[in-house]
């Protein structure tokens, strides 16, 4: 009996390839998440620490950004934001600085030590993927890159 027509073997189908996508995708991201969450705990971080301190210090020149910002860009709840800009304020990582506009509202902002610490880590992160990258052939990076890119901009996009 053919696959698909009644006859209860469904693993005899096909791949979707949309399915397909998917699984590699989340192969591929808890590959190199797991280098990132690796990296951090070194540094007695959590992920959402580390997220917090590279949101930060990817903000700007002046490495600082409100605790609503942060939220948006780390995908944390009110309550997560809070604890983390709380233990990095703990850590001499992060400063908040009063809003002398909106006086309701402060900034988070990185220090020397934490922008040091997420230097580190990033350098770490950085040196695990590309020599594990390295290992793929010539262009096959840019190639993946790009077409990562392209996939991303496609399925973001409002119909």
């Amino acid at each position: 009996m053919a696959a698909g027509t009644g006859g209860g073997r469904v693993h005899d189908r096909a791949p979707v390839p949309s399915a397909e996508l998917a699984a590699l995708a989340t192969r591929l991201c808890a590959a190199m998440d797991a280098t990132i969450n690796g990296r951090a705990a070194e540094y007695g971080l959590t992920r959402a620490d580390y997220d917090v301190l590279a949101a930060l210090r990817g903000s700007g020149p002046r490495m600082r950004l409100k605790p609503t910002e942060l939220q948006v860009r780390c995908r944390l709840s009110s309550g997560g934001t809070s604890n983390v800009v709380r233990r990095m304020t703990e850590s001499g990582y992060v400063v908040r600085e009063a809003d002398l506009h909106d006086g309701r509202s402060a900034w988070a902002q990185l220090t020397e030590e934490g922008l040091l610490v997420t230097a580190r880590i990033q350098d770490g992160i950085d040196s695990v993927h590309d020599r594990r990258l390295d290992r793929l052939p010539p262009g096959v990076v840019d190639a993946l890159s790009a077409l990562l890119a392209q996939t991303v901009a496609v399925l973001e996009a409002d119909d």
